[in-house]
C-alpha cells in the first residue's frame, strides 16, 4: 500500500487525529505490514502484547476467552492500543476470518518515534482519554437499557407469579 495512502488511513482514526502529515508519515513509516491468513489467531486473551495494529482489509473475529463470538472488524480501526500504550493484558482474541491485511507498530517502534517527536505521545494520549471516555459513556449508557430490561421482566415474572 502507497506511504500516502497509508497516511492518511492513519490520519482518519481516532486515536492519530489531529497529527500533522508529517507526523503521520512518520508513524507510517515506523509500521510494518503483515497478512493473516483465514484462521490465524492475532491475539490471545490475557496476554500482554506490545504492538497497536491497524486493520486495514479483510475480516477479523473477536472471541472470548470461552470462544464465544463477540463482534466481527470489516472496516479500519486499531486494535491493541491499551496493550501498547499502559501494558493492559487482552480481553478477547482476535482470529482472521478470512485472509486480513494490518498494520502492526511495536512498542519499541512507537518510543523511539515518541522520543524523537513527543507532540505524537501529546496528541495520542488526549485522543486515548477522549476515546475511553467516548467506550464509558456507551457502556454506561448500555448498563442502564440492560438495568431498565430487567426491571421491566421482573415486574413481568412478579405480575405472572402474582
Amino acid at each position: 500500500m502507497a506511504d500516502v495512502e497509508l497516511t492518511n488511513i492513519l490520519m482518519n482514526l481516532e486515536l492519530f487525529d489531529g497529527l500533522q502529515q508529517k507526523q503521520a508519515e512518520s508513524l507510517a513509516r515506523a509500521c510494518t505490514e503483515r497478512v493473516l491468513a483465514p484462521g490465524e489467531v492475532l491475539c490471545e486473551v490475557g496476554t500482554v502484547d506490545d504492538r497497536l495494529m491497524v486493520f486495514l482489509a479483510g475480516k477479523l473475529r473477536i472471541e472470548s476467552e470461552e470462544g464465544v463470538l463477540l463482534s466481527e472488524i470489516a472496516e479500519v480501526r486499531i486494535l491493541g492500543e491499551m496493550g501498547v500504550l499502559i501494558g493492559q493484558t487482552r480481553s478477547s482474541r482476535v482470529v482472521a476470518d478470512e485472509q486480513s491485511r494490518i498494520l502492526e507498530l511495536t512498542g519499541e517502534a512507537l518510543q523511539v518515534l515518541v522520543d524523537e517527536t513527543p507532540d505524537i505521545a501529546q496528541r495520542m494520549l488526549a485522543n486515548l482519554c477522549a476515546l475511553l471516555y467516548t467506550r464509558l459513556h456507551g457502556a454506561n449508557e448500555k448498563i442502564g437499557e440492560l438495568r431498565a430490561d430487567r426491571d421491566r421482566l421482573q415486574a413481568r415474572v412478579d405480575e405472572l407469579a402474582g
